[in-house]
Parts: structure tokens; C-alpha cells; sequence
């Protein structure tokens, strides 16, 4: 699938409205009660499964505790068509896990990153409304689709930013605990080692 490595701005596999930020007023994507999941959010899943095998590795993949982000290659951030703006594509995938939910944020030390993961709204089924700020958004782990704890449910997306730098992915659970955090470059630039 030679298209997975193409940097995309705009749609990815049909699922993702745009690589911007995706804002909505008030929201605090912060501490998230467990809570069942609407059959029409689980619906809306990239892909989901219960095997470990249905995980399509690449030599990039960036692990984020139960976050992975499929070839993550800094070599492949660059402008998109008709944009200044620089991106990069990745399926996200998530699990396993033991929460429902779980907040992911992309922090760069040199300006924001907008990170699109997610359920899209639909013309024909009823979404729940998930909070996300420019740099962070919230996804759904396995559990939360019935899935079982070694499942995983894998989204398509990317990142956008205004230049190459190092950026911080973080993963939180409900009630804000940080349960991982990793600096990576986006770009051709090399990252600070962290004491």
C-alpha cells in the first residue's frame, strides 16, 4: 500500500476531513470519565480488531505507550499541495488498554502541531462529540467498542505544522495521568536527549 507513505493535507482513506485544528469552543479535552461508547462512534472506527497480527508494522512506527503511530518517518514531512504548511501521515493505532478513552497531544517546542485522529460526523448516524483542542484530541481504546483488553483499534490521520521540528506526543488517561511521553523529530532535525 504504497499510498500510506504520501504526505496528505487534505483526506486521508476517505475518513478525515483536513489536517487543521480542529477546534470547539469551551472544550477542555482534559480528565474524561469511563463511560459506554454510542454503537454509532464504534461504527465510525478506522478499523478495529481482537489480533495483534492485524497490526500493519513499518520500520518507523513510533510507540507511545498504548498509542502506536505507523510510520512515523521524519523523512516524510513536507508541504502539501496549496498549503505552507507541513504534514505528515500516519495511522494511529490504539490499544491494548485498559481505559475507554484515552488523550493524545503533540506539543512542539517551536510552535503548535495540529494532530487529526478521529471520529468523522456522519449524514447518517448520530456521533458522539469527542473535545479536541489544536494540539491534542481524544480517542477511543478497544474496550470502549466491546472489544477485548488485547484488542486494537487503529485510526487514519497525520500531523500539520508550520515547520520541521521536535515534537512531544503524549498519551493521558482519565483524570489527566500522563501514561507515556515521547519527543520525536518531525523533520530533518535532530532532538535535545532528555536527562
Amino acid at each position: 500500500m504504497p499510498s500510506r507513505n504520501r504526505i496528505l493535507l487534505g483526506g486521508v482513506a476517505g475518513s478525515l476531513l483536513a489536517l487543521v485544528p480542529i477546534t470547539v469552543p469551551g472544550g477542555q479535552a482534559t480528565a474524561l470519565a469511563s463511560r459506554p461508547v454510542p454503537a454509532a462512534a464504534c461504527a465510525q472506527m478506522i478499523y478495529s480488531g481482537s489480533s495483534a497480527q492485524g497490526i500493519l508494522r513499518t520500520p518507523h512506527d513510533v510507540v507511545v505507550g498504548p498509542v502506536r503511530f505507523g510510520d512515523l518517518d521524519p523523512r516524510l514531512v513536507g508541504k502539501g499541495y496549496g498549503t505552507d504548511l507541513l504534514g505528515i501521515k500516519s495511522p494511529m493505532t490504539v490499544g491494548p488498554t485498559r481505559y475507554p478513552e484515552l488523550l493524545v497531544s503533540a506539543k512542539g517546542a517551536n510552535g503548535p502541531v495540529a494532530i487529526a485522529y478521529g471520529q468523522i460526523p456522519s449524514t447518517t448516524t448520530t456521533t458522539v462529540t469527542l473535545r479536541a483542542e489544536p494540539n491534542q484530541v481524544v480517542v477511543q481504546g478497544p474496550m470502549s467498542c466491546g472489544l477485548p483488553a488485547a484488542g486494537f483499534v487503529q485510526y487514519g490521520g497525520g500531523f500539520a505544522l508550520a515547520k520541521k521540528q521536535c515534537v512531544t506526543l503524549s498519551v493521558s488517561v482519565p483524570g489527566g495521568v500522563v501514561v507515556a511521553r515521547k519527543t520525536v523529530p518531525f523533520g530533518s532535525v535532530r532532538c535535545a536527549s532528555k536527562k
